[in-house]
């Protein structure tokens, strides 16, 4: 592909450039999910590592009128949030702040948060335990901490994964369900509260054309030379081909882990079946 500035942005960059609502796996669904199985409320402090473009905590802000902040190492994902911000109502923005700020350093204090929203942001880091340990740290005691990260129920092609990590910047491994539980688990003393799984699967080659056209339709697109329109739709052609593949492979998981206080004795009688 001929080089421009396009294919030379970064992948948060590149989308942050287009305004792709970056949601969590499973979307609207999944934050509801989250939020009724957390039992946070109006009082609830939240943090959302890797905010991107800020759909996930404008969406709970508007949900449970808490406090939300946002952040992401992407100054330009971030100010494309804050755009967002603006145009909500005066409520959600009293409400909701979107910062620079990196996993690695998050800027709260020891044991100040209700509830942590880490969408799909950990897969992106390559220092993982560092990440999850800085979580935990901010983490009120008995708080939540909710993962979404995807996972591969199959192994796919050793070229579909170099594929996506030259694409996400980072290098994605082969990762199941329980390498991501046993990640978070073993780094600090997370109780997993919550858990499930979802499949996912890959769309059409016209349901992907039409998805890009949906953007090459934005008005900061539209007005844009033919040049350059032809390699935002190139690079984002083959960046959701690269995807659609991966999703053959893919799932995700829904998990809510809870910082303990203090050890419990296992459960031995758990429900499995549940009768008609």
């Amino acid at each position: 592909m001929k080089k421009n500035k396009f294919s030379d942005m970064s992948y948060v960059d590149f989308i942050s450039f287009i305004k792709e609502t970056n949601r969590c796996p499973g979307g609207k669904d999944t934050i509801n999910w989250i939020l009724r199985n957390s039992f946070a409320n109006d009082k609830t402090h939240v943090l959302e590592i890797g905010s991107n473009t800020g759909f996930s905590s404008l969406e709970v802000a508007r949900l449970l009128k808490c406090n939300v902040l946002g952040i992401d190492v992407v100054a330009n994902a971030v100010n494309i949030a804050n755009q967002e911000l603006k145009q909500d109502t005066k409520e959600i923005q009293k409400l909701v702040k979107f910062k620079v700020g990196s996993a690695y350093n998050i800027p709260c204090k020891d044991n100040s948060i209700d509830l942590i929203i880490a969408g799909g942001s950990t897969s992106f880091m390559d220092n993982k335990n560092k990440a999850i340990t800085e979580m935990y740290r901010v983490l009120k005691p008995w708080g939540m901490c909710s993962v979404t990260n995807l996972f591969y129920h199959t192994r796919p092609p050793k070229k579909v994964l170099k594929a996506v990590s030259d694409i996400i910047g980072t290098e994605i491994k082969y990762m199941t369900a329980k390498d991501w539980l046993d990640l978070y688990t073993n780094v600090n003393d997370f109780e997993i509260y919550k858990f499930e799984t979802e499949k996912l699967s890959a769309q059409t080659e016209n349901t992907l054309k039409d998805y890009i056209e949906y953007f090459m339709n934005k008005p900061h697109i539209a007005c844009l030379s033919c040049e350059e329109k032809n390699a935002i739709k190139q690079r984002w052609h083959d960046i959701l081909t690269v995807f659609n593949e991966n999703h053959k492979y893919l799932g995700f998981i829904k998990c809510l882990l809870r910082k303990r206080t203090s050890p419990e004795e296992p459960e031995l009688f758990k429900i499995k079946t549940k009768l008609n």
